[in-house]
């Protein structure tokens, strides 16, 4: 999906992995991110945002929640953090990051409410009132009040990722959370605001539904709204069509890796900034297999290039009923060894592949800066 612009736009990427892999630097199962294009893009959000007007917490689970890219992206410019789920929250903490947003698309389990609101985040989304009800009677005993978004639910959502307020049950629902002692009422969000339509950005019905919501909570109940938070394809590009539409809250994920599907059909102002790397592990009936692990279903995977001389050919992963041990590649000449480049839409939280950061690839002098396997943990080659 992204291989040939990544070639064309950050062929440096490319040939820091073959050089690493050669060394033994690198090993196959493993997602090579730049550091440098990920912070230049993180820069690049941030001042169109000042600009604009809007705050940006940055997305972390695409990246696997990795400390150091946490680090580097807030350095860059982009100072808090959204939480999608317990898990994101925990790592931006750990990072010593400031946390922006929780319940994002997963609210937090109730055993973890104590502990997050220690954690003191800027806002904390919710899907109904009985959510409400629990966070203020967690947040009661802390002797302050918990900041909280409403969803709004318009009828667009992605598959095991429902819930929230309709706008017919706004006016009830938002009145009974500003009577909650222990939270107070600062806007309101939805997912997703904004998908791709070729090499174009579109508001679906839940942008629409996010901006009426902010409206009927100001005008119709005359309560404050300080947050109109609208998540999903937050790039450059798109970021002055959320301000245009009411927008002050956005939250870059794929952007900062150059990866959302805008970045596949058109050259955009982030530039791709991550690379599969596997190797091919053996040949059976005139194909070859490498090594897997890293697949995502949405990944959209169709092609690799293989060897020093990088030959295109056709790859697949295994259906997703079955584990993705090898990837299979339809090319007659590979060798055992031979490294394998793919670039994806990934999602290296839900797979089992490594990390490996490279650093210097802008000047021309590109190291490893960092390599983890798939629970962050340092992993050393030489031992």
């Amino acid at each position: 999906m992204f291989l040939e612009v990544t070639r064309r736009r950050n062929p440096g990427l490319l040939d820091a992995a073959l050089r690493l892999h050669s060394e033994g630097a690198i090993p196959p199962n493993t997602y090579v991110l730049d550091l440098d294009a990920i912070e230049a893009n993180a820069r690049a959000l941030a001042a169109v945002a000042a600009r604009l007007g809007i705050q940006l917490y940055f997305m972390t689970k695409q990246f696997n929640r990795n400390p150091q890219v946490i680090t580097a992206i807030a350095d860059a410019g982009i100072e808090r953090g959204v939480a999608v789920d317990i898990d994101d929250a925990r790592a931006i903490r750990q990072a010593g990051v400031a946390l922006g947003h929780v319940g994002h698309l997963v609210q937090i389990p109730r055993a973890h409410l104590r502990q997050v609101l220690g954690w003191r985040p800027e806002v904390w989304t919710l899907f109904g009132l009985e959510n409400a009800r629990l966070l203020s009677e967690a947040a009661l005993p802390l002797g302050y009040r918990q900041a909280v978004l409403l969803r709004i639910a318009a009828g667009h959502s992605y598959p095991g990722q429902e819930g929230g307020i309709t706008l017919a049950e706004l006016p009830q629902v938002a009145r009974a959370v500003a009577e909650l002692p222990g939270i107070r009422l600062a806007g309101v969000t939805a997912f997703p605001c904004l998908v791709a339509d070729g090499d174009r950005a579109v508001a679906t019905p839940n942008l629409e539904a996010v901006i009426q919501a902010a409206r009927i909570l100001r005008e119709e109940l005359g309560l404050p709204v300080s947050q109109v938070n609208t998540p999903s394809l937050s790039t450059c590009t798109t970021l002055p069509m959320l301000k245009a539409a009411g927008s002050t809250h956005a939250e870059p994920g794929h952007a900062l890796t150059g990866t959302t599907p805008l970045h596949a059909v058109s050259d955009q102002p982030e530039v791709p900034a991550v690379l599969y790397l596997s190797e091919i592990a053996h040949t059976f009936g005139g194909r070859a297999y490498c090594y897997g692990g890293g697949r995502y279903p949405r990944g959209h995977l169709a092609h690799a290039l293989v060897g020093t001389e990088l030959r295109p050919v056709p790859v697949q992963s295994p259906d997703p009923e079955h584990i993705d041990y090898y990837f299979t590649l339809e090319d007659q000449a590979a060798r055992v060894g031979e490294p394998v480049l793919m670039a994806f839409r990934f999602q290296a939280f839900v797979s089992r592949a490594n990390l490996a950061l490279v650093a210097g690839i802008s000047a021309g002098s590109p190291r490893l800066a960092g390599l983890y396997d798939r629970g962050n943990q340092p992993l050393d080659l030489r031992r």
